[in-house]
């Protein structure tokens, strides 16, 4: 984005939200599921289709020049780092250097490395090499275009991370707010700048149901996400 971008505030605790709004997932234009619509793509804003038009590293890329390809950007490069693929070596750095500009990617990679080591290191990643069940997925609720033009977008999101195991872990949600800056760049957005924290937390008026919490494990396996255009 050629004014100084904003210095990255990391997520406390840093173990369980990563930077890049893993929960954030932020991830997320928050949308519900990744954006999508019929029809072909274009990187121009020709087109009222936001993209993605293929998957790099796992990634969903190729959004339109557009406030609308920005936000969807955002969204799938969000959802990718609240993916318990990132645990496993190397797919963190490989997804970086997919959606974040150049002179970002070290940034990124300092400020999400050593969540992503906490993760991988302790029940979670333990279960998961035990082939336990685990969750751990960004669900999106809303974002805002704080600032567009073609050639730099700034996107709020507000959303929550579900992360948990089917043994030691309970399911529980983080919720956060990022900013996100984009900068166009190779016919794509890509990240340049993140801001993000915990909250604001919405406070809980649903009260426990007879399968109590771990049933979240069961229903999460079985639903599919909603695909919608920003």
């Amino acid at each position: 984005m050629a004014r100084p971008l904003p210095r990255h505030r990391e997520p406390r605790p840093r173990g369980v939200a990563l930077a890049l709004g893993a929960l954030v997932m932020l991830l997320v234009g928050l949308l519900i599921g990744r954006a999508s619509a019929p029809g072909g793509a274009t990187g121009t804003g020709a087109s009222t289709y936001p993209g993605p038009t293929q998957t790099l590293a796992g990634v969903p890329v190729g959004y339109a020049r557009t406030r609308e390809g920005a936000a969807a950007a955002v969204a799938s490069y969000q959802r990718a780092f609240a993916d318990a693929a990132i645990l496993r070596p190397g797919v963190m750095r490989r997804r970086i250097e997919v959606v974040a500009s150049p002179d970002y990617v070290q940034t990124m990679l300092a400020a999400n490395s050593p969540g992503r080591e906490r993760l991988a290191g302790g029940p979670i990643g333990q279960g998961l090499r035990h082939g336990i069940q685990t969750l751990y997925v960004g669900v999106p609720i809303g974002y805002r275009i704080e600032s567009f033009s073609p050639r730099r977008a700034r996107v709020l999101t507000w959303g929550f991370t579900l992360l948990g195991n089917a043994s030691a872990v309970a399911p529980r949600a983080y919720f956060g707010l990022t900013h996100t800056d984009l900068v166009w760049m190779d016919g794509d957005w890509k990240i340049a700048g993140t801001e993000a924290g915990f909250g604001p937390t919405p406070k809980l008026q649903t009260p426990p149901g007879p399968v109590g919490g771990y049933g979240v494990m069961r229903l999460a396996e079985e639903l599919r996400s909603y695909a919608v255009t920003p």
